[in-house]
């Protein structure tokens, strides 16, 4: 799974990091949302621009046709949710959304647009326990940075898709512990190769997010 893209080859949560992701060859890209004041979503993940471009502007202060005109530090504008999806076509889409208080918005969005078999992730769980539940069909992971346990319970509670880890919860009772409770596992965020590998022994089917899907190639040759 490209991480915001391919965030360690191009500029992050750009359709440029879209495209690049795309043509080296991954199974998902993972971009970042937040919501505008007028309630629609823009590729950020920290909640001003000021990372990606010479602004500073705060995401939920400004309306979405303000945001669009941003210049970033690649030469493209700030892309919308649409963008996105636009841009990946086929290639589902990992789709974290920052914040909270988005649940009903996404789900309004999710019912009127197609989204080619994606994923939604979040730390903010009460709004994702919203969304699937007026949205039963889409995937649904809670990510978690330290309490791998509580996750997973949360997750089969809420009827989640599954759980996203920082790669360093993993470990075989963990593990076990999901597929026990058919849950899926991503990991974030993995940029060495020798890890990589390791994962996927030990723990086979997970997804693995990485900054550097160039470098990773060989995990899809191992499946295939």
């Amino acid at each position: 799974i490209g991480h915001r893209g391919a965030a360690g080859l191009a500029l992050e949560n750009t359709l440029e990091s879209i495209r690049v992701a795309k043509e080296i060859g991954v199974d998902a890209i993972e971009i970042d949302v937040r919501l505008t004041s007028d309630k629609h979503f823009v590729l950020c993940h920290d909640h001003t621009v000021g990372r990606v471009s010479k602004h500073n502007h705060i995401i939920k202060n400004h309306k979405i046709s303000q945001l669009e005109q941003l210049d970033l530090h690649n030469g493209e504008n700030l892309p919308s949710l649409s963008d996105a999806l636009r841009e990946a076509g086929e290639t589902p889409l990992v789709i974290e959304v920052k914040g909270s208080g988005w649940g009903r918005f996404l789900a309004e969005y999710l019912i009127n647009h197609e989204i080619n078999d994606s994923t939604i992730i979040s730390f903010s769980h009460n709004d994702l326990a919203y969304l699937k539940r007026k949205c039963p069909s889409v995937q649904t992971f809670s990510i978690e940075r330290t309490k791998a346990f509580e996750a997973i319970q949360l997750a089969k509670q809420n009827h989640f898709t599954g759980v996203d880890f920082n790669y360093w919860l993993l470990n075989p009772l963990t593990y076990w512990l999901a597929k026990r409770k058919n849950l899926k596992i991503i990991v974030y965020t993995v940029n060495s190769p020798r890890i990589a590998w390791l994962l996927s022994k030990f723990f086979p089917d997970i997804g693995i997010t990485t900054d550097f899907p160039d470098k990773l190639q060989f995990l899809r040759k191992d499946r295939d």
